[in-house]
């Protein structure tokens, strides 16, 4: 029987930085989770590292830069749905496709830990190229999410801990030194140490949020990713935990 770990993972945590990919990520991935977290008035902001432009599939006739805006401005819709404000929800405009895991990308993820000096990041899973979904499916581990979380993790340790990283940012009021205490990995189905949040009571709000994002998908299709977080009849979505201090 599957247990709710919502209680466990959260305890003490007060602040939590989401870092992904795509402008959908987060809904689809975490968006139960999120909207449960806000509920019970615990920060959250939300930053994503490409801007989704080439997310076009089949469809002909779009412009990139255009389409592009499009899925930003659906991130900060569906956001706000799931509890998190314009101000604390970001996009750091890379174009899609073309994330690497360069020291000037960390720096962009370190800024946002010394300034909003999160308790727990949620992060996409750095390891494998191939996702297996239980025994439901498997597909490929996107490459911006892979150099997300591989950005990501480095910016945990050791830049955004250390002073000599990125001495700039001390110059800005506010900006210190900070030790992220917890991870969350998405994408992290069949690892020993999954842990899962249980979102019934927040399918609903996942839904609206995810019917948000017209230009990526039908607003139909948000059933059909609800019902992947289905899992011996109720609803969760698991992630891989590491309480790494």
């Amino acid at each position: 029987m599957i247990k709710d770990s919502f209680s466990e993972i959260f305890n003490n945590v007060k602040k939590v930085l989401v870092v992904l990919g795509h402008p959908d990520d987060m809904e689809i991935i975490c968006g139960g989770t999120i909207a449960r977290l806000t509920s019970e008035n615990i920060q959250v902001r939300l930053v994503v590292t490409t801007n989704g432009g080439k997310g076009m599939k089949d469809k002909q006739g779009l412009i990139e830069n255009e389409f592009a805006k499009s899925r930003v401005d659906e991130q900060i819709s569906a956001g706000k749905i799931l509890g998190i404000s314009e101000d604390q929800n970001f996009n750091l405009q890379i174009p899609d496709g073309e994330l690497e895991p360069s020291i000037q990308n960390i720096e962009k993820i370190v800024f946002h830990i010394r300034e909003f000096q999160p308790d727990l990041i949620i992060t996409h899973n750095p390891q494998n190229e191939i996702i297996s979904f239980f025994d439901r499916s498997f597909w490929v581990n996107h490459r911006d999410h892979r150099h997300t979380s591989q950005i990501t993790l480095d910016a945990i340790y050791p830049y955004s801990r250390d002073r000599g990283f990125f001495t700039e940012h001390f110059d800005q009021k506010g900006l210190n030194v900070h030790l992220v205490k917890k991870v969350l990995l998405a994408d992290s189905y069949t690892k020993d140490n999954v842990r899962y949040c249980k979102i019934d009571g927040f399918l609903d709000v996942k839904k609206k949020a995810l019917q948000q994002h017209t230009s990526a998908f039908h607003p139909d299709d948000a059933d059909e990713y609800i019902e992947e977080n289905k899992i011996e009849n109720a609803y969760f979505e698991p992630f891989g935990f590491y309480d790494i201090y």
